[in-house]
């Protein structure tokens, strides 16, 4: 005979009547003690269990049962959507590589005209791929202008340094004129 807490069970012997089949009760301080067979313990069990796992089964089927009726009206307006969309879905990919084409064709076209003006300005023609990521051909006319004035400066500046020497010619300038230079510079 084993011994267990009648209170873990009468949720499930409330419906019954009250009719205690084989069990012997004795009261001790509020709980109720019950003497009962091993096969009364396994069947006790079994009927908990199946009640659990049945009660565990009907919420499980209600969720399972109320996603597939969300997925199936789901599926319904994509079924009627989908061709409306498939099509919106193709053109919009077709004007995607029309346009993407249409924007190497113009890069190649702005990459051939901006070298034919680097070669006109005698710049060398290595500039035009970054001169073509401006973009705006007024932009990049105008950065053309701006690196053709720059090199002609500093291209005259060292020529007019050159030109303008001492006048002295290489390896024969005194030793006196370099002190008097250094001490005008030291302000002495």
């Amino acid at each position: 005979m084993l011994k267990f807490d009648r209170f873990m069970y009468e949720e499930q012997d409330e419906g019954k009547g009250g009719d205690n089949d084989g069990l012997q009760g004795q009261e001790g301080n509020g709980q109720e003690e019950v003497t009962i067979t091993k096969e009364e313990l396994a069947k006790r069990l079994d009927q908990e269990a199946e009640r659990r796992v049945a009660k565990a089964r009907d919420g499980w089927q209600s969720d399972l049962d109320a996603k597939l009726e969300e997925a199936k009206s789901e599926g319904a307006k994509l079924a009627k959507m989908s061709a409306a969309e498939k099509a919106k879905a193709e053109e919009e990919q077709r004007m995607s590589e029309l346009e993407k084409r249409e924007a190497e064709i113009n890069k190649r076209e702005l990459t051939a005209n901006v070298k034919d003006v680097l070669a006109d300005k005698g710049l060398p023609s290595e500039l035009a791929s970054v001169l073509v990521e401006l973009g705006d051909a007024d932009a990049i006319t105008k950065a053309t202008d701006n690196i053709a004035t720059i090199i002609d400066q500093r291209v005259n500046e060292q020529v007019d340094k050159k030109l303008s020497g001492s006048g002295k010619p290489r390896g024969e300038s005194s030793d006196t004129d370099t002190r008097s230079d250094l001490a005008k510079g030291l302000g002495l």
